[in-house]
Order: C-alpha cells, then sequence, then structure tokens
C-alpha cells in the first residue's frame, strides 16, 4: 500500500536513510578499528539488533534487564546491560538469561558485586562485569580515581565474575550544539575514564573493555582514542535534536533523518492553522515538541493527548482536510517506546512492519 493511504499516527521508518546510517557507523567503526556495540534502547527491537550484528556490531547494549530478555528470547547472544542490576528478583531473572547467552554488566558498588558473585554461584554462570565510571553525569558510577581497582579487586576475587573493564558514558553532553564545546566536554569525559583505567592496571588487573560513548561523540571519541567499544544507539533514526547540533564539517553530517511520525490533518479551524491527530501520546515531548517535514514556517505545538496545532504565523495553511504530514521526533528513543510497530517504507510505498518487541520493558 501507499505511505499516504496509512491509517494515522504510525511510527515510520523511511529505509533507504536508515540502512545508510547503518552502513555508515558499521564503515566508521570499522576503519577506526574499534568495536561498535549499539545501544538497543533506541529501536527496542531484536530484528533491527539483528542487523546490527550483521553489519559488525560486536553485539548490543541494553539499558534495562526487560530490554535483555527480549533480545536473547530472539536470539541475539552479547549483550551488556548498562544499568546496574539490583535486588533479588531481578538478581534471579538475569541469572537465567545468562544461561542463553553471554551477559555483561555494570556495578558501582561492593555490596552490588557481592550480590552478583552469590547469584551466579547459585546460578552456576559465570557473568562479564564492568566497573562503571562517573565521568561527569553525575548519575551513577563511581568517582574517577582510585575507586574503581578497589571494585575491580573485589570482582576478581570472586570465581563466578570474571572482570573485563570499565565503563564511562556521558549523555548529557551528546547534543551540545556548539562542537567546540561538546569536544571539549568530550576530552574531559574521557580524561576522567583514562585516569581511571591507570589506577586501575597500576592495581595489576588488566583491562579488556573501555566502552563509552553515543551518536553526538562517535566522531570525537575516535579521534581522541582511549575508548576499545562504542555505545552509540540514536545514529540509526536522528531526531530533531540532533539535528540542531554542530559537527566538526556541518557539509558531511554523518547520518540522516530516517524515523518521522505519521500524522493526518483532522480539522482546519482557521486559516493559518491546522489540527492533527498526533499529541503526546503519539511523540514524546521530553525533548521538546517534533519538528514538522517540509513545511516551510511551520511549528509544532503540542495541543493534548491526542491533538497536535500546526501555525503558519499568520500565513495561509497549505494543508486540506485528510493531508497527511511527518514529524520528525525531537527524541527518537522515547517516541519508539510509544509505538507497537515501526511502519518501513520505502519511495511512497509501505515495504514492512517490524514489531517494536521490547516497547514498554523498563523493569
Amino acid at each position: 500500500m501507499r505511505i499516504d493511504d496509512l491509517d494515522t499516527p504510525v511510527l515510520l521508518i523511511e529505509a533507504d536513510a536508515f540502512e545508510r546510517n547503518m552502513a555508515r557507523m558499521g564503515e566508521i567503526a570499522a576503519s577506526a578499528g574499534i568495536a561498535c556495540r549499539p545501544h538497543a534502547k533506541a529501536h527496542k527491537s531484536p530484528l533491527v539488533a539483528g542487523m546490527q550484528k550483521k553489519t559488525g556490531a560486536v553485539g548490543i547494549c541494553c539499558a534495562k534487564l526487560g530490554e535483555a530478555e527480549v533480545m536473547v528470547a530472539a536470539g541475539i547472544d552479547d549483550i551488556l546491560i548498562t544499568t546496574e542490576v539490583v535486588g533479588r528478583g531481578k538478581l534471579l531473572r538475569l541469572m537465567a538469561l545468562a544461561q542463553s547467552a553471554r551477559i555483561g554488566v555494570v556495578v558501582d558498588n561492593e555490596e552490588n558485586i557481592d550480590e552478583l558473585a552469590r547469584a551466579a554461584q547459585t546460578a552456576g554462570v559465570r557473568l562479564d562485569v564492568l566497573v562503571e565510571v562517573d565521568v561527569g553525569q553525575r548519575r551513577c558510577g563511581v568517582a574517577p580515581g582510585a575507586a574503581a581497582a578497589v571494585l575491580a579487586e573485589r570482582i576478581r576475587d570472586s570465581r563466578w565474575l570474571r572482570f573485563r573493564g570499565l565503563q564511562g558514558y556521558q549523555g548529557a553532553i551528546q547534543m551540545t550544539a556548539d562542537y567546540a564545546t561538546r569536544r571539549q566536554q568530550v576530552k574531559d569525559a574521557l580524561d576522567k575514564l583514562l585516569e581511571t583505567a591507570e589506577h586501575v592496571r597500576k592495581a595489576g588487573h588488566a583491562i579488556e573493555v573501555l566502552t563509552g560513548g553515543g551518536t553526538g561523540s562517535v566522531a570525537i571519541d575516535i579521534a581522541l582514542g582511549g575508548l576499545t567499544e562504542l555505545q552509540p544507539g540514536s545514529y540509526l533514526f536522528m531526531d530533531a535534536k540532533y539535528a540542531a547540533i554542530e559537527w566538526e564539517n556541518r557539509a558531511h553530517v554523518p547520518f540522516e533523518n530516517a524515523l518521522f511520525v505519521l500524522g493526518t490533518v483532522i480539522s482546519r479551524p482557521a486559516y493559518d492553522r491546522a489540527i492533527v491527530d498526533v499529541g503526546l501520546k503519539a511523540a514524546s515531548s521530553d525533548g521538546g515538541p517534533p519538528m514538522p517535514v517540509g513545511l516551510p514556517g511551520a511549528s509544532f505545538a503540542f495541543a493534548g493527548d491526542e491533538h497536535g496545532q500546526l501555525s503558519f504565523d499568520g500565513k495561509p495553511c497549505p494543508l486540506a482536510l485528510g493531508a497527511k504530514i511527518r514529524l520528525i521526533p525531537s527524541h527518537c528513543d522515547t517516541t519508539v517506546n510509544l509505538y507497537d510497530h515501526f511502519i518501513v517504507g520505502r519511495g511512497e510505498h509501505v515495504e514492512d512492519v517490524w514489531e517494536i518487541a521490547a516497547r514498554g520493558r523498563v523493569q
């Protein structure tokens, strides 16, 4: 069927741009000789994760245990869970998962390490463990410096845990608009991770993996060196926030917008306004409103749970009742989590439908 014949709102992937983005990241990582472990929290789809592995990814990242469970059930067999796994119920689930795939976890305190060791021994599995370092986000992680070496020692003391290295992720800087500022922020974060790695090595612990980075810092991370593994997620889709940032060479932005919310004009209440069926339940608002495509001068504002308003600043609205419009989400990750399926389009036609199988798996 034609894309314009779809019932809306739907989440639309433009296949050509999506495929170029995936191939481009594979080329960037391969040419730099660095591993790519893309973050599945962006797409929440085992099918997409499988495509990423076929294009060179060493495995995937998952933000939550629930996402990882969906991925392993679909055959994805190498996963790093990038958020600490704490509590008896989750540890039981984690050990069940580790019986079917290679699972890595991150830690930032001794109590969690001891819990993991006991659970792994009971289950008879061996877990990969990385120490998370707070490189500036002020979220999880030990302070940069010697603290990570203490945790590495604790991990090494357990025969049921395998110390792999360090994670240092600074998500807050990925969309810093000014390139020079973002580059300095990335360097500051990387310096903290590398300083910590030196403490760990001096304490006698080998480091196999230094993992981190994201879509907005990939080129900078590679140029600076130090990381052995990248964790980009949004590069597949991009969004309005990423569209607003500077790259080193603005003429060569590495990735394209490939994800859109498709909506329909359902009311024309005034000559310079249109109401569409895309509200707060169809596009996330944490990054601001989505951005209209192909409508110069138009601005979008949420008008409730089910409604959005397109305004044309006193100029006549060119859209007829029933017209289809495309919006670029302001934040792709949180918009994806609102939908059950991707509609995959190529040109003007629908090519496929992909399930977002890990949608809502936030535990």
